[in-house]
């Protein structure tokens, strides 16, 4: 490595540039270097005291994986009795669970590991780490197929196993590897798990309490039971509707998948169902995932493709559908992402383009619609600073038969952080939660991951105090809740206990 050529770099970024790849572009050019430095290279010849929080964010490779507040790790399960439906829309090769080719990224990493849920965590903390990004904080996603439909052992070892490799110990079950999480390293901020709306009643709710989930993301697609029929689906709409309210009178926070352009649907009624899913109260998700309908191999919707029945949306048309999606998408969602993580070659038709997302912001902008969904306006992602403009705003609407509170630290164009407070209605299955109990669904403060023993730039200012104690304020002065209940992921609760907050499993509670 050539010193003065990593000097040069230094000064330039001292001296205030900003265009990482730009300045190193240069330098190799002026130093006659055939290779580009890597910026984990630049961080450790950096002079310690001038790598401020903000050069170090800059450096970092892929800062976009922590910069909403934690580090995102997906596990995935085996490929062998995924899932046991029929969607004609749905791949399996035998590489990977259902749904899956086997050659996306998160797939790769898992059949490199065997499937092994312990060896997949460890792998993906090492990766983060050599990259310089806190590890203490971690988000666990369990993806593939349709897991809690699998076989009992094996989804309580799978989890165990999950919790185990954040702790670096092995427990006796899940309540206790959840305990020992709490003081862990690398601590459960959340657990999500996807699955079916028929397979999310009360017994699957139970289960995923026990395992410290936080979010459940349901396979929605489109809400219609024609639509549900022609891709044979195999459940109603009432499925979801059940499942959603049963979901948030627990306490979880919910995710909808929706798949524009299947077998049935135009762009026209894609555009209706995305605005019949914010305005009818039997759904109304906090986040969405979009993927726009692909055609894959050895699936009946190839078939129906071969023989001309069925055409997917090309990458112009899905992000011309999308880019509407975003004229009736509230202020309390959140569209987590957009496309599959599919490799281009594996898909017979549709959408190919790995950028489809930016492809559907820039067509946003070009229309100059305003934008209320929550990632335009992340200040971590804007790389935006807290100032005196910001303040606590509250938006009420009503979801599932009870009442939502969307509290949120805003200003005119960037939030800092929010929190989902719900007062429940309609049925409740938990014996923990009754109507005069105030559901802290979730809290989330935006920013470059902080870690847990440093201030950050967003996280650790107060923000996520001044939201609890006014969900408190509201449940118990507007609506006389006796006890406040928040899901939290086990290495989040310590932070609960100090705000007064007590376990009682799989919750932490408050009398108000």
């Amino acid at each position: 490595m050539d010193k003065e050529l990593v000097k040069y770099i230094i000064h330039r970024i001292l001296a205030g540039e900003s265009d990482i790849e730009k300045i190193k572009a240069e330098a190799s050019h002026k130093y006659g270097s055939s290779s580009i430095i890597r910026n984990t290279e630049i961080i450790s010849n950096f002079p310690k005291s001038k790598l401020t929080r903000e050069l170090f964010l800059l450096l970092k490779r892929k800062p976009m994986r922590t910069l909403s507040g934690v580090t995102p790790i997906a596990v995935m399960i085996k490929p062998q009795g995924s899932c046991r439906w029929g969607c004609i829309y749905c791949p399996f090769t035998g590489k990977a669970a259902k749904s899956y080719t086997g050659e996306e990224p998160a797939a790769l990493r898992a059949r490199d590991n065997d499937f092994d849920p312990s060896k997949q965590v460890l792998s993906r903390i090492k990766q983060f780490e050599i990259n310089f990004h806190p590890t203490d904080k971690c988000e666990v996603i369990v993806m593939g197929g349709t897991f809690l439909a699998m076989d009992k052992k094996y989804k309580h070892y799978f989890i165990k196993s999950i919790y185990d490799s954040l702790n670096s110990k092995n427990s006796k079950n899940i309540i206790a590897a959840k305990r020992l999480n709490e003081k862990s390293r690398h601590r459960m901020v959340g657990l999500t798990i996807e699955t079916r709306p028929d397979v999310c009643k009360k017994s699957e709710i139970e289960e995923m309490l026990e395992f410290g989930t936080t979010r459940v993301e349901l396979g929605v697609q489109h809400p219609s039971n024609l639509s549900y029929k022609l891709t044979k689906r195999g459940h109603t709409v009432k499925d979801v509707s059940d499942s959603t309210e049963l979901l948030k009178n627990s306490c979880f926070k919910i995710l909808y998948h929706i798949m524009p352009g299947l077998p049935g649907s135009n762009p026209k009624k894609d555009v209706r169902m995305v605005k019949k899913l914010f305005e009818d109260q039997r759904f109304k998700p906090d986040m969405l995932k979009i993927y726009p309908t692909l055609v894959m191999p050895n699936t009946p919707l190839y078939d129906l493709t071969k023989k001309g029945e069925f055409e997917p949306y090309d990458s112009e048309t899905a992000s011309e559908v999308i880019s509407e999606f975003y004229r009736y998408i509230p202020k309390y969602v959140r569209v987590m992402r957009i496309q599959r993580d599919i490799p281009a070659t594996k898909i017979h038709k549709g959408v190919k383009k790995s950028n489809l997302r930016e492809i559907v912001e820039a067509k946003i902008k070009q229309k100059r619609f305003p934008i209320k969904e929550i990632r335009f306006r992340e200040i971590g992602l804007n790389l935006a600073k807290l100032d005196s403009t910001f303040g606590l705003q509250t938006f009420a609407y009503s979801a599932s038969k009870g009442k939502e509170f969307f509290l949120s630290y805003e200003n005119s164009k960037f939030i800092a952080g929010f929190l989902r407070l719900r007062i429940p209605g309609g049925k409740i299955i938990n014996p923990l939660i009754d109507h005069q109990t105030a559901l802290i669904r979730e809290l989330h403060v935006y920013g470059a991951e902080a870690q847990l023993s440093s201030s950050g730039m967003v996280q650790h200012k107060g923000i996520g105090s001044k939201l609890l104690l006014e969900a408190e304020r509201i449940a118990k002065e507007d609506f006389g809740m006796k006890k406040a209940t928040i899901i939290s992921g086990s290495g989040v609760r310590p932070y609960y206990y100090k705000k007064g907050y007590s376990l009682t499993e799989p919750y932490v509670s408050k009398s108000l």
